[in-house]
């Protein structure tokens, strides 16, 4: 049965949304136009659209899913009510000693969504709301390791590989080398590849599909944790961030 006509073209791309999240996905143009009460011609512009802003995915065989960004802000969203999920962080943090981040895809940057300071002197210089680049944090290539081939190479097509530091990767088949070994290892680090003097480690958070809508994450100071102890976070750090899964 149609929907009731949308009035205005805000009302048609969220009416389109909403036919294409529907579960039992994903679906085809014309059961999307009907269940959005929207013009076949019109459902197909909004359409393209959604799929450029990476909020809808196309299967190539005219059917329509929901992308990585619509994940991701479904992600943010539960984030913010999910029970257990600061309780986790805490406990990760009491567990390493360290700063704890929970941050979730946002457009084409990663942002803090939760954040645990350690109880020491120092602080790390990081806030809820931070954006952070993908290609030089460890949250941020974690993220990029589990999206999509394709959706990954279109955010590195759009950012590029700008340089942080002198230890920033630049390389963008050197990148997507390390990114391969990140998804056999099950995390990410950078050792001074975003912000001189600071060091993570992250894993990420998966979505039903085994799609990477976030990243939980520890971060610390150089001059405490070295390179080569970094890597010992990471059993910790992976089962925080699958039971942060299990909450979303």
């Amino acid at each position: 049965m149609e929907a009731s006509k949308p009035a205005n073209s805000v009302a048609k791309a969220l009416h389109v949304l909403h036919a294409v999240a529907r579960a039992d996905g994903p679906h085809r143009l014309g059961d999307i136009a009907e269940r959005s009460g929207v013009p076949k011609a019109t459902a197909h512009r909004v359409l393209a659209t959604l799929v450029e802003e990476g909020y809808v995915a196309a299967d190539g065989e005219g059917r329509y899913g929901c992308g990585v960004q619509l994940r991701a802000l479904a992600a943010q969203v539960l984030a913010d009510d999910a029970v257990g999920i600061d309780a986790v962080l805490r406990a990760l943090q009491q567990r390493l000693g360290q700063a704890v981040h929970l941050a979730v895809l946002s457009g084409d940057h990663a942002t803090y969504t939760h954040k645990v300071d350690p109880g020491h002197a120092y602080r790390i210089a990081t806030d809820v709301g931070t954006p952070l680049p993908l290609h030089a944090t460890a949250a941020g290539k974690a993220l990029l390791a589990h999206l999509p081939p394709g959706e990954a190479a279109d955010i590195l097509d759009r950012t590029g590989l700008p340089t942080r530091t002198p230890r920033t990767h630049t390389d963008r088949a050197a990148l997507v080398e390390e990114l391969a070994a990140i998804r056999a290892a099950g995390y990410a680090v950078d050792y001074e590849e975003a912000d001189e003097s600071i060091c993570s480690l992250a894993a990420p958070v998966l979505d039903a599909d085994g799609t990477a809508v976030g990243a939980v994450s520890v971060s610390s100071l150089t001059f405490l944790v070295t390179e080569a102890q970094l890597p010992g976070f990471a059993p910790a750090v992976r089962q925080a961030a699958q039971d942060v899964s299990r909450r979303l």
